[in-house]
């Protein structure tokens, strides 16, 4: 049995992982590495959709591997290196959620490779390819052979996508493996075991217990520790971290911060986080408010519904319609359907309105009639890059500009005042201290940690630690 990590060590996100066993080769996610792409682009620096794979091969954001990629990304790139085409050297892709950095790079895989998730992952990519731009980066659920210049005349190819259930197993050729559905920041995050030639093998995906039930965590754990793992190979995004956070306390913070404001509240969140609107829209209702939603968050919520998930929240939901040059035919679709609201029958009502912005659609706060009467709350992480810090000061800068409320002043290590996000917010990783329980109830043979910049604080919690390298193959 083998094992090659070709993304997600020692960094947060960008999941690659082969396994090759019993005759059989799957990916275990296949993520973009924003830590990795960060290095080289940025917002108008971008990789050459024209050559294909050649600028993701060239500063190694994707494994030099026949057997891979698509034919016409192939052909474009000019790889003599690879192969101009063979029949894939990998028999299917597990994919654990719909987050880019577990799921984004499957666009450049060929097509005719299974991908194996949750049908909840499924809606949420489906959601996602609607509203997201037509690039070559969101091509997960069809791609649009580039061979063609013409974008019109493109052949469409959908890609082959097979949903499974929680722990109903199923077979890739001589593996047997079974999903375990847990909670994350995102609808359908699964871990899976996998029986392979040395025993079980279970990847966790991304995960936190804390928005779990007592009976479903027991359950989980029960069913883990029959299965004898030989390898866990275990998130640690959180694994410094002790402190246990709960939905229900971002609730009680949100409230008790809405609940007395006299204007228009303005609220960031991530707009995969189906939890994280449910708990804003019982605020909403609670304080005789409508939730204003724009055309992606709405698409996105509307989506999942359509296909059975999440049909909750939505009693007191309007559509956010801002000014367009020219609107999108789901952006218009979503007009004709849905109780729509714009920024002047806001401004009109200010104090009946919590209003979902991020900061690419900041710049609506001018249409709006902010004053001090306002509040601004970011229900979302905190940046955890130079760039995001880079954004989150210009973010900061639009609130004062406005005068709103939801800014506090902290002082900084030279001493000097900072203004920040008073935010109300939990990660959907799990802590480091219910991950040491978590582990210490399923009691796995060794860990391979991944998803994580701190891999050595695994040995803080358990005996036997394989700490893995960027594209290190481990024979088991």
């Amino acid at each position: 049995m083998r094992l090659t990590f070709y993304g997600g060590i020692k960094e947060i996100g960008g999941n690659k992982i082969l396994l090759e066993d019993k005759k059989t080769v799957i990916l275990l996610d296949f993520g973009k590495s924003y830590k990795e792409a960060g290095k080289y682009f940025e917002e108008f620096v971008n990789p050459r959709a024209v050559q294909g794979l050649k600028d993701y091969l060239e500063l190694g954001l994707l494994p030099r591997k026949e057997g891979f990629y698509r034919q016409d990304l192939i052909k474009i790139s000019g790889e003599s290196e690879l192969t101009l085409y063979e029949k894939p050297k990998i028999d299917a892709v597990i994919l654990s959620h719909g987050h880019l950095d577990h799921a984004g790079y499957i666009s450049f895989l060929n097509p005719e490779i299974p991908v194996f998730t949750a049908k909840e992952t499924l809606a949420v990519l489906g959601a996602f390819y609607i509203s997201r731009p037509k690039n070559l980066e969101n091509e997960i659920i069809e791609i649009s052979e580039r061979e063609e210049a013409d974008f019109k005349k493109r052949k469409k190819k959908k890609r082959a996508i097979i949903t499974v259930e929680d722990q109903k197993p199923f077979f890739i050729k001589n593996l047997k493996i079974t999903p375990i559905k847990v909670d994350h920041s995102v609808p359908g995050a699964s871990m899976f075991l996998i029986e392979s030639s040395i025993g079980s093998i279970l990847y966790s995906g991304d995960f936190r217990l804390s928005e779990i039930s007592e009976e479903r965590k027991k359950e989980i754990c029960s069913f883990l520790r029959k299965a004898k793992i030989k390898i866990f190979i275990c998130e640690g995004t959180r694994i410094k971290e002790q402190i246990i956070l709960r939905e229900e306390k971002v609730r009680q913070d949100a409230l008790e911060k809405i609940k007395e404001v006299k204007g228009l509240v303005v609220v960031d969140y991530s707009i995969g986080d189906v939890v994280r609107f449910k708990t804003l829209s019982a605020i909403a209702r609670e304080t005789k408010r409508f939730f204003a939603l724009p055309y992606n968050y709405f698409n996105y919520l509307s989506f999942l519904k359509q296909n059975g998930i999440n049909a909750e929240g939505f009693e007191n939901v309007a559509l956010y319609a801002k000014k367009k040059i020219s609107l999108k035919k789901w952006e218009k679709d979503l007009i004709k359907n849905s109780k729509v609201v714009t920024s002047e029958d806001i401004a009109k009502d200010k104090k009946h309105y919590l209003l979902a912005l991020n900061f690419y659609q900041i710049q609506e706060l001018i249409d709006l009639k902010i004053n001090e009467d306002c509040f601004y709350l970011r229900a979302i992480t905190e940046p955890h890059s130079e760039e995001m810090e880079i954004s989150e000061e210009r973010f900061v800068n639009w609130i004062k500009h406005f005068k709103m409320q939801g800014l506090r002043e902290e002082i900084i290590e030279s001493g000097e005042k900072k203004s920040v996000f008073d935010r109300a917010h939990i990660s959907g990783h799990i802590s480091g201290k219910e991950l040491a329980e978590f582990i210490e109830k399923i009691k796995p043979e060794a860990i391979i940690p991944i998803h994580t910049e701190f891999p050595e604080e695994f040995k803080n919690i358990y005996k036997n630690i394989i700490i893995a390298e960027k594209n290190e193959t481990i024979k088991i």
